[in-house]
């Protein structure tokens, strides 16, 4: 299969259980909460570190360069925590994340911000992206992907 053109939709629902799919066997993390809301994917929870840590994050999608990799950005970080910085959950979140997804391909994280190849992602499902993605909107409830 070869993608040329093609306009995805993924619903919230759907990308709130593979998200918490996938944060399953981090033990730490508690009653994780996904939603989209028009420019801005939210994750929030609870860390659990011997108590509850409640926090909430916001992240942007965007386009770069020619449309051969996408950014997903850690925008905002509140904690509901006196003495914990934004800036030093940020790092946490960011290493974390950076450990996690080391050695996936298709994926890097650096500093705030996690890139992905989706050619190098789809090739490892037998699909071949021969176009680039013009545009991802996050919008309330779905993000739109525009291939071609």
């Amino acid at each position: 299969m070869i993608i040329q053109a093609l306009r995805i939709v993924l619903e919230e629902a759907e990308m709130a259980a593979r998200l918490k799919d996938g944060l399953a066997a981090v033990n730490q993390l508690k009653e994780v909460t996904f939603s989209l809301v028009p420019g801005a994917v939210k994750v929030g929870g609870k860390f659990q570190v011997g108590f509850s840590i409640p926090f909430e994050t916001q992240w942007t999608a965007s386009v770069l360069g020619t449309g051969q990799k996408l950014a997903v950005r850690l925008a905002q970080v509140s904690v509901g925590m006196i003495g914990l910085s934004a800036a030093m959950v940020t790092s946490q979140v960011m290493s974390a994340l950076s450990q996690k997804l080391q050695g996936v391909a298709g994926l890097v994280v650096e500093n705030d911000t996690i890139m992905l190849d989706p050619a190098v992602l789809l090739a490892a499902k037998g699909i071949r992206l021969a176009a680039p993605v013009r545009r991802i909107d996050v919008m309330q409830g779905h993000v739109e992907i525009e291939i071609g």
